[in-house]
């Protein structure tokens, strides 16, 4: 699958996940500044097609990946609504590695039960042979997003390449 002009690195399954650079997945996967959306599903939607946009999802899994997101979510909430970020996560068989996007907004991305503005969210999705390359990019991304400076300069970005620079600069 085509990476839209960027070199899109495959997860090695011997790999712990540690050389995994955050800023490259979400260059391959894309990067949303202020989305239309104002649902949990037209979230979902929006970000797997921005990975079928983007060549990491091939176009006949985005159906079927947007069921996995949404079932897992249902099972259990990634939203930490204290901070205003969701990370809703799944593994997929015929993905090829492991893709995310990211998606911020000054207002909210989505609105989570009761109106609690989802303002920061990441959608990841992996083969199911790498749990822990998973694993271990959703603990990455979460330690990230814990400090409140990097919400707030994320979601005051002017656009996507500010948010990979911003990304670039503060991943470890």
């Amino acid at each position: 699958m085509p990476c839209a002009g960027v070199q899109c690195r495959d997860v090695n399954p011997d790999d712990d996940g540690d050389s995994m650079r955050l800023s490259e997945v979400f260059e391959a996967g894309g990067i949303i500044v202020a989305p239309p959306w104002r649902t949990f599903e037209e979230a979902v939607h929006g970000m797997v097609t921005q990975l079928t946009a983007s060549g990491r999802l091939d176009l006949a899994l985005r159906e079927e990946a947007v069921r996995a997101i949404c079932e897992r979510e249902a099972t259990c909430s990634t939203a930490m609504v204290e901070i205003g970020v969701s990370i809703p996560h799944a593994r997929l068989k015929g993905i090829r590695g492991l893709a995310a996007t990211f998606a911020t907004s000054p207002t909210a991305v989505y609105l989570e039960t009761a109106g609690v503005p989802i303002r920061i969210m990441v959608l990841v999705l992996s083969a199911p042979e790498l749990a822990g390359q998973h694993l271990h990019f959703l603990a990455k991304i979460s330690m990230l997003l814990q400090s409140e400076s990097v919400r707030q300069t994320l979601l005051n970005v002017s656009d996507s390449a500010a948010a990979l620079a911003f990304l670039r600069a503060h991943e470890g």
